[in-house]
């Protein structure tokens, strides 16, 4: 069964809240988050190519449009087509120009909060990005958008989740936290060679489940540790653009991820309307 509603973001914001932190009174949280689109309006462009009586004519389109595109019979992809989403120091570069134009999308101000929060999270992407980067990619989230005081409350949201950190600075805190998480390019040859599959970045359905039940199983494990099992709600949320792949995951939580994990509480986070205030959120159970 699945429930759905959509919220404001002040709507969004207090659910959020509602939701809690790592650890308060009992319960913890993770997320999983799709990048392009959902996190950051990124200026990366697929290199397509568009009919035109009868002729194939080269085109870049973004990855918003591509959403939309991959299914048309009137746009095919190119041999490279998505050469400019595996290269890393290509991701920075355009994480760097997507915050400069503050080109925010739905789920980046969730992103913040479970950063600030020090929640468990996990970057499930399409892209063939090397996960170092990525990780790079969110520190410059960090460096580049937070004000001293979100600073200062994630450093000791930091030093509560993980108290072996106390005596480390700041960097090293912030460091050893992101690198706690979990960052899957579903079409890098690190993840092919993680998990022994092909996921192809115009394709990646079959990839991002994989990635979220490999992080599902980490937070619940951790979760055991944390807690000796002593907590009352765990629940984890998984946010995208991509209809596809939002319906691909939903029937995967539901069908297998929610009899795997009963106790877990499932949300997915719809962002493929492109708006802050048009996020739909369903709760998945069986």
């Amino acid at each position: 069964m699945t429930r759905n509603l959509i919220l404001t973001e002040k709507q969004l914001t207090s659910l959020i809240n509602e939701i809690g932190e790592v650890m308060v009174d009992g319960n913890i949280r993770g997320y999983s988050f799709d990048w392009d689109d959902n996190i950051l309006f990124m200026p990366t462009k697929i290199k397509m190519e568009k009919k035109e009586s009868l002729v194939w004519v080269p085109i870049n389109v973004s990855t918003e449009d591509f959403a939309e595109l991959r299914n048309d019979s009137d746009y095919r992809l190119t041999d490279h087509a998505f050469m400019d989403f595996e290269d890393p120091q290509t991701f920075i570069s355009d994480v760097r120009k997507a915050i400069e134009n503050e080109k925010f999308a739905p789920s980046f101000e969730k992103l913040k909060e479970s950063l600030i929060n020090a929640n468990p999270f996990s970057i499930i992407t399409a892209r063939g990005t090397p996960s170092h980067a990525i990780k790079e990619g969110v520190r410059m989230v960090i460096g580049t958008t937070f004000t001293t005081n979100e600073v200062d409350t994630m450093v000791g949201n930091i030093e509560s989740a993980y108290p072996s950190t106390i005596d480390m600075s700041l960097e090293e805190k912030i460091d050893f936290y992101l690198s706690e998480n979990d960052y899957s390019a579903v079409s890098s040859n690190e993840f092919k060679e993680k998990f022994g599959m092909d996921s192809n970045a115009d394709r990646p359905e079959e990839g991002k489940k994989i990635a979220l039940r490999d992080y599902v199983k980490r937070v619940v494990n951790g979760a055991e540790k944390l807690t000796s099992g002593e907590y009352d709600r765990l629940t984890i949320g998984f946010s995208d653009d991509d209809r596809r792949n939002i319906d691909a995951v939903m029937e995967f939580i539901r069908d297998e991820l929610s009899i795997e994990y009963p106790d877990v509480e499932f949300f997915i986070y719809d962002t493929s309307q492109g708006e802050k205030n048009k996020i739909i959120v369903s709760k998945v159970s069986e």
